[in-house]
Parts: structure tokens; sequence; C-alpha cells
């Protein structure tokens, strides 16, 4: 579905209005003529009646040309060249060309005056509905050249391998089969997998919601379902050989796929968590981010029936407005981080304010993209496996650093370019670890969005200074116990003090189980060859780090092997190096020290003297960053904190007197 305006070269269609009083739509009969042409019929159906029976179309636009007309009510209709040869597809099929079609670009008026988005603005809200109500979807991949028939056929040889390579891979043997070993099948899919119909944005609704969906490509087909068994069978290769298939072409068909089952077993689905996992999927029209996906979610209603006459400025900031308004929380201007239009693009316009996310940003999605997107979030969430083991499906653990029983306090400018909100400052950012973050999702391994050099601890905690209090020693008086202790507290940054990924279970028991990390770092100083190269990397960006009055390399040679004490920490090393990526890369978080000696994670972007704030009404601190005016910060993202995750500052507010409330401009 695409509904942005565009003038074609043609007269325009004479559509008769839409009854508005009940949901109506148009619906399209085709016949190949005796010369061969195409001619079609045009009529309304009320959408909710029983007996109206149709099928729909789910395909991508692409450019708007126009090489082709089909004689629709007896009137020369344009259509689009990426339309023409699904319907010859129809016309050609006795059992297809015998139903009516609901085809966007034909049933929706897509005219430039008033009417017309009148209409546009009430067909996309009942989008979905049209989607349910249909018989069947066709997904149209496009032509069957370029080995995309070729594709669909080696599609069905993994849809019948797949129990096998099941059966084979649970007796552990690692063997693709005669079936599966041929590289030119492969290939083909791949270059299927990387058609733009995967990363549209209101294919999704359209692939998800439909009660029978069948890909088409060319002449050849498959049905939803057995797509999805291909997919999982794919999954079971690539933990054969992971050069099958390129990350590039698989994820989003897997993403769909996980998609598809949360919707199925009724999970809870909420906007801003599905918004941040399809992050890179494409838009024309910057709207559609939100109003794609407002017939899959549970809290679609926030936002309303779609308005396509406000711009993309006041679509996204009332996106904030309304989500604060309707969850009582900040946790939206987490995601302004990840999603930052400047970040990405100079050419964004309009500039929106540094706490609002910008949805145009194209993000590779990740299945938490931020610690607000935990599992126990309000209103955000994220889209975990829907088979989850059972110790992975109890009761979540939130972070709820700035969550109390304060009455929630928040108010906007009447520009929109102010937010006006409550917070206790908690420190500033003095260090700031390495890192080469953010590997693209794409075949070139070797690309990075961004290399970040470390910057030096330099405040009176960090440096190795004489002591002036509890929390900074003689270098030559650090015990092993005591760099255990900083140790311990890097390692429950590294994982964000979670054992999963989807930051549902604090790690616990006595001594912190930081037995890995330690190991991983001494074998980093003593056999480099020998540690994960990653983590490696990471490492020899960090050792000259400064914390409490010692490099991290000073801590790691000192810390003695404990004798791990506790069974609620991380399983084994894998398990680390699993949630150490899940954090360093994933999320592109960098270590950080704080002037009192603190440790956490923040954003690439933070730089020395940003200030970590919590928020009244917040789950997660934020580090902000104070303008030149001196009134007004600027939002650079959320921020880890040791020990300030579990509302630990509200009570300090409680408790110390020397603990305020101060009223904050966020621009």
């Amino acid at each position: 579905m695409q509904v942005t305006s565009r003038q074609t070269p043609h007269q325009p269609f004479p559509y008769t209005p839409l009854n508005t009083s009940v949901s109506t739509i148009r619906l399209l009969r085709l016949q190949r003529t005796p010369l061969g042409s195409i001619i079609g019929w045009l009529e309304h159906f009320p959408l909710s009646d029983k007996h109206t029976r149709f099928n729909a179309v789910s395909y991508v636009w692409g450019p708007k040309t126009y090489l082709n007309k089909v004689n629709i009510n007896d009137y020369p209709f344009p259509i689009l060249d990426s339309l023409y040869p699904i319907l010859e597809t129809i016309c050609e099929d006795e059992s297809l060309s015998k139903c009516w079609w609901w085809i966007d670009s034909i049933c929706i008026n897509q005219g430039t005056d008033i009417e017309a988005e009148t209409e546009r603005n009430s067909q996309v809200a009942i989008m979905k509905q049209i989607y349910e109500s249909a018989e069947m979807a066709l997904g149209w991949l496009g032509p069957g050249s370029d080995d995309g028939e070729n594709a669909i056929k080696f599609l069905h040889v993994l849809f019948r391998n797949r129990d096998r390579l099941g059966a084979e891979r649970d007796e552990g043997k690692k063997v693709l089969g005669p079936e599966l070993d041929d590289r030119e099948g492969w290939k083909a899919v791949e270059k299927l997998l990387l058609r733009p119909w995967w990363i549209r944005v209101w294919t999704l609704q359209e692939y998800i919601v439909p009660s029978k969906f069948r890909f088409c490509c060319g002449k050849e087909s498959i049905d939803r379902d057995e797509l999805n068994i291909a997919i999982y069978a794919i999954y079971i290769c690539q933990k054969i050989d992971m050069s099958l298939l390129s990350k590039q072409a698989w994820e989003p068909a897997w993403s769909r796929r996980r998609l598809l089952m949360w919707y199925r077993k009724h999970l809870s689905m909420n906007l801003l968590g599905l918004m941040s996992y399809i992050g890179d999927c494409k838009a024309t029209d910057p709207r559609d981010r939100i109003y794609s996906v407002l017939g899959l979610v549970d809290d679609g209603t926030l936002v309303g029936r779609p308005r396509y006459e406000d711009d993309v400025g006041k679509v996204y900031t009332d996106l904030v407005i309304k989500f604060v308004g309707y969850y009582k929380t900040l946790d939206i201007i987490c995601l302004a981080d990840r999603f930052n239009g400047n970040a990405v693009s100079e050419h964004f316009r309009p500039n929106l304010p540094t706490w609002c996310p910008d949805w145009r940003a194209e993000i590779v999605p990740w299945v938490v993209p931020a610690m607000a997107c935990q599992s126990a979030g309000k209103g955000t969430g994220n889209f975990r496996p829907s088979a989850l083991p059972k110790q992975q499906t109890m009761r979540p653990i939130a972070y709820v650093a700035g969550i109390g029983d304060h009455t929630l306090e928040v108010k906007f400018s009447a520009n929109r370019q102010i937010l006006f909100c409550q917070g206790i400052f908690l420190d500033s950012v003095d260090g700031i670890g390495g890192l080469k973050a953010g590997r693209r999702r794409d075949k070139n391994s070797n690309e990075w969005e961004g290399v970040h050099d470390c910057v030096q601890s330099n405040s009176r905690f960090n440096l190795p200074l004489p002591p002036i209090n509890t929390k900074a020693i003689l270098v030559n008086d650090l015990k092993p116990d005591t760099a255990s202790m900083i140790l311990s507290d890097v390692m429950r940054c590294l994982v964000l003090d979670r054992k999963d990924r989807y930051l549902s279970h604090r790690l616990s028991g006595e001594g912190y189980c930081h037995r890995h990390f330690r190991d991983m770092c001494r074998i980093a100083l003593q056999t480099p060859q020998n540690v994960d190269t990653q983590f490696l990397d990471w490492f020899q960006r960090n050792r000259q780090l400064y914390i409490q009055g010692y490099t991290l390399e000073e801590v790691c040679r000192k810390s003695e092997e404990l004798e791990s004490k506790c069974n609620g920490g991380l399983p084994d090393r894998e398990a680390f190096l699993s949630r150490f990526d899940d954090t360093t890369q994933g999320m592109s978080r960098r270590l950080m020290t704080t002037n009192d000696g603190n440790t956490g994670m923040v954003p690439c972007r933070t730089g020395r003297g940003d200030q970590i704030w919590v928020l009244l009404g917040c789950s997660i601190p934020m580090v902000l960053r104070k303008r030149l005016d001196g009134t007004s910060f600027d939002v650079v993202g959320e921020c880890y904190l040791n020990g300030f995750m579990h509302g630990e500052a509200l009570n300090l507010l409680r408790h110390n007197r020397d603990t305020n409330v101060e009223n904050i401009r966020l621009s």
C-alpha cells in the first residue's frame, strides 16, 4: 500500500465518491478481450457485508511510470508498470479472473484534491479490515526472471527438507543433504529475498492479517505457511554453513515470520516496539512508518485516524505527546538516540526536537533496540521469540529508574519544540571507552557505522591520585578483591545487569559471577590470539581507561579468580559474549565513567561533561547536553548507570535533603 499523492500525465479517472456512513470499498473485476487487451469493472461494496467476497493484492509500487492503460468502466485507466504483470497473471488464471479484487492504486482515488485526500485517510484507517476480509491475498514478488521462479522452486525443496533437518540437528548431525547442496538454488533464493517487497512498510500488514496468503513470482507460487517453514529450514542450514545466504537477505523474512507468530498467538504488540523492530523498512511517505502498522498494534488508538494533511514534523511530535498522555511515561524519548535523523542525514526537513524520535532514520533493526524496550516496558516492549523456554517466560523485572508514585508533570510548548519535565541530576560523564560499533547489515562485513576513540577519564575519583575519600585508593594498595569488585561493575555494565538479551532477568548471586569476563580479559592480555576478535578489539580500545584510580588493564591483572558462588549469573562464556555483543553492537553502547567514579553505558555520541539525569516518569536514566543558552538541554540518549536503575534516585529524594527535583526544558 502506498498513499502518497501524485499526478499522472493522464486525465483523472472519474471516481464515484464512496459512501462514508459505512465502511465501503471499491472492487475490480478483470477480463481479457478477444483482441488480447484487458478491461475491468470497478464497483462499490459494503465491507461489512458477508456476501462481499474478494481477493487483495500486496505488491510494491516502484517508480511511478505508466506504459499501459486498461479500460475500466469504459474509461482509460493508467496502470503502474509494476502492477500490469499482476493484472495479466489474474487474467490468465481462470479461477483468479472470476474473482473481485482490491488493488490500492486502482480502488483508492489517488487524486490530489481534498476529496481524494479525505478518501485516502478513511481507506487507510480500514486497511486492516480490508485485508482481514479478503478471502486470499496475493503477494507479488515480481517477474519470474532473474532466477525468481527458480527461487520459488528451491523454497519448496527447503520446505520438504525442514523435518529432516530438524531431526538431524537434534542428533548432532550437520549435513545439508544432496537436495540442499545446490549453490545456484541458494543464490536464487538470496536474490528473491533481496527484492523490495520484503522491506516495504505497507507489505508487512498486508502479509500478516489475511487468513490466506500466497506468494507469486512469475508463474511459480508458494503458500505463506510453506514459505515460513522454508525460512526456518534456512535458519537450520545457516547453522551448518553461514555462507549460504547473507543476513541482508534472510533477516527481513525471518522478522516477518516472527511477527506473524506473535500476531497469531494474540501476543501484545505495541506501536513503538513494532516501529523499532522494522526500523529499516522503506516508506515513500515517512508518515507511513506510523500509519502502515496501526492495524497490527494494540495501542493504535493513541494515534487515531491517519491525517495526511499534517506534515511529518507534526505527525512525529504528535506521537510523543499522545504516547506520554496515554501511558504516563517518558520512555518514548529513549528512542531519540537510535532514531536520530540528524545523525543519519543532514537533509531531513523539518528538523525535529532532540526529544522526538525521527522515524525517517532507517536503522538496522535489533530485537531490543533500547533499554526502554525491555520486556516489561510500558508501551514499548520487544519481539522476543514467542516460544521461549519456561525459565525465560517468568515475570520480567523492569528498570524503573524514574518510575514512582509521583504525578507525572509533563508539558509541551505550543510550537512543539520544548518538552517541560522534572528530573533529578545524578552525575556528569567523565571518561568514555572506545568502540568500533554498528556493523551494517549488508554483504560488506567490513563496513562499520563508526569508530570511536577512548576519551580518558580525568576526574579526581578516576585518576590515580592520593586518597581523598573511600572511592580512591593508592595504586599500590589495590587489593585483589577490590579489583574484582571494580571488574564486576564493568561486567555488569557490559550486560546491562541482565542475563538475557530481552532484558527480563537481573544478574543475581553473591560475587556477580564475572569469572568469564575476567578470564577473557586475562586471555586478551596474555594470549590475544585466543580470544574472540570483537572482544579483543573492545578490550584494546578500553584497557587504558581509568576507573576509580586504575586502568582497566591494572584492574584485570590484579583481580584474583574468586570461587563462583552464584547460580544466577551468566552460565557460560558464550552467553557472556552474546550479551556483550547485544550491548556494544546491537545497541552501540560505550563504557563510561562519571565524575564521581561510577560506571555505566552510554550512546556513542555522548561527550565528556554531558549530564546524567533521572527524569520523573522515565524508566531509564538519560544523558542530556546543556545548550549554550544555559536554559535548556538536548537529549543525547538513554544511559545505564550502576546503582541507579531501580528507583535509587527516588529513594535519595525521600531520604537525602541534598537531592532535589528540578524543572527541565528539553529542546
